[in-house]
C-alpha cells in the first residue's frame, strides 16, 4: 500500500506539471509557459527588455517605455514569447537607426551606371568650356604607370634626355647564327646607354613601351653618322655582318619618344 506525503499537496500531480512550476533558468528560451499567467509572463518578458534596451541603448527613456509597452501589449494578447520579443527587438533597432541618424525602410537603388554613350556626350559637353586647364594629365596617365617596369622608365628618361637613339635593321636571307635574334626594334645599345638592370631583356620592354604608345621606331636614320659606326663596331653586330653575304640588307633607323611619350615623361618622370 503506497504512502503518500501530507505535504504534497494534489495527490495526482504528475511529473511534468510539477516541472513546469520550478523556476526556469536565465536565459532559457522557455521562459514561461504558454499556458500560464499572461500578467506574470509579461513581467518576465519585461524584464528582459528592459535590461536590453539599459544596455544596448542609451539615447532616452521613451525607446525604453515604448519596448516595454510593446512587450505587455504582445504578451497580455496571449502572443508567443519569442514573437513579442522579436517585435520588441526590431523596435529596438529602430529606435537606434533613429538615433545615429541611419535612414530606416527599404532603401533607394543605387543609380544606374552611365552608359559609354552617355560618358561619350559628357566628354563633349566638357570638350565646349572655354576655362579648361591646358595643364591638365591625361587620365591615362596613372594608369600606365603601373604597366611599366623600372627598366623601362630609365628607358624612357634616357630618349628624353638625349633624344633618339640608333637602331640597326640587319636582313639577310640566311638565317642568323644559333643564339642571336632579332628583335623587333633592331639592335641597338638601349640598354648600355639607359644602364637596365636586366639588359637581355630590352626587347621586351620596347615592345611593351611601343604598345603603350610612348615610343615609335623613325625608318630615317639619325644626322650623325657616327653613332652608328658605333653600333656597327658592336661585337655581335660585326658577327652577323661577316656570315651574311649577298643580298643582306642594313637599315638605318632609330627610336625616339612619340609626342605623347614626351609629355608622359615630362608629366610623370622626375627628368628635369
Amino acid at each position: 500500500m503506497a504512502v503518500t506525503d501530507p505535504d504534497s499537496g494534489d495527490r495526482g500531480e504528475s511529473g511534468g506539471e510539477a516541472a513546469s512550476r520550478l523556476p526556469a533558468r536565465r536565459g532559457d528560451a522557455r521562459v514561461l509557459p504558454l499556458g500560464g499567467n499572461p500578467v506574470r509572463a509579461a513581467a518576465g518578458i519585461v524584464q528582459v527588455a528592459a535590461s536590453a534596451v539599459t544596455e544596448a541603448a542609451g539615447w532616452g527613456v521613451d525607446t525604453a517605455l515604448e519596448v516595454t509597452g510593446t512587450v505587455v501589449r504582445g504578451s497580455l494578447a496571449g502572443r508567443p514569447p519569442r514573437e513579442v520579443l522579436s517585435e520588441a527587438g526590431e523596435q529596438l533597432r529602430d529606435s537606434l537607426r533613429k538615433a545615429l541618424g541611419v535612414p530606416t525602410g527599404v532603401p533607394r537603388a543605387l543609380p544606374e551606371a552611365p552608359t559609354l554613350r552617355q560618358q561619350g556626350a559628357e566628354l563633349l559637353r566638357l570638350s565646349a568650356r572655354v576655362d579648361t586647364d591646358p595643364d591638365e594629365e591625361h587620365p591615362a596617365y596613372g594608369r600606365m604607370l603601373t604597366e611599366l617596369l623600372p627598366d623601362e622608365a630609365r628607358v624612357l628618361r634616357l630618349l628624353y634626355l638625349d633624344g633618339a637613339q640608333p637602331a640597326l635593321d640587319i636582313r639577310t636571307r640566311r638565317p642568323l647564327r644559333s643564339g642571336v635574334t632579332r628583335g623587333e626594334f633592331g639592335f641597338t645599345l638601349l640598354a648600355v646607354d639607359a644602364a637596365l638592370a636586366q639588359p637581355e631583356r630590352v626587347d621586351p620592354y620596347l615592345t611593351n613601351l611601343g604598345r603603350l604608345g610612348l615610343i615609335t621606331v623613325v625608318p630615317d636614320p639619325l644626322d650623325n653618322p657616327v653613332r652608328y659606326q658605333l653600333l656597327e663596331s658592336q661585337p655581335e653586330v660585326r658577327k652577323i655582318l661577316q656570315q651574311t653575304g649577298f643580298g643582306t640588307k642594313v637599315r638605318y633607323r632609330s627610336i625616339g619618344l612619340t609626342k605623347f611619350g614626351t609629355d608622359f615623361v615630362r608629366r610623370c618622370l622626375p627628368v628635369l
